[in-house]
């Protein structure tokens, strides 16, 4: 789960595996309770900058999920300066 917060909204994402090649995508957009759609914000646009932004982020998972499945495809060794955390997580 990622978080953005502004000075006048909030974004949450999270994404929850429930399968090997399957994921749940949440995304919730928060505003004051005040504030009222049409007057103080349009949703439309709210969402614009991050509906391109995942659709973009989906299609690259999605093509590197298609790879890892691809016959081709040997996994090789995490980065010991670039995937430092991955590491930890794996070990853990």
């Amino acid at each position: 789960m990622f978080g953005h917060v502004f000075a006048d909204y909030a974004f949450f994402f999270r994404l929850l595996p429930i399968g090997p090649e399957e994921t749940l995508v949440t995304a919730k957009w928060l505003v004051h309770h005040l504030a009222e759609e049409g007057r103080d914000y349009n949703f439309k646009n709210l969402i614009k900058v991050w509906t391109v932004t995942d659709e973009q982020d989906r299609d690259l998972v999605e093509r590197n999920q298609e790879g890892v499945n691809s016959i081709g495809y040997q996994p090789g060794p995490y980065s010991q300066q670039s995937e430092r955390s991955v590491i930890k997580f794996s070990d853990w």
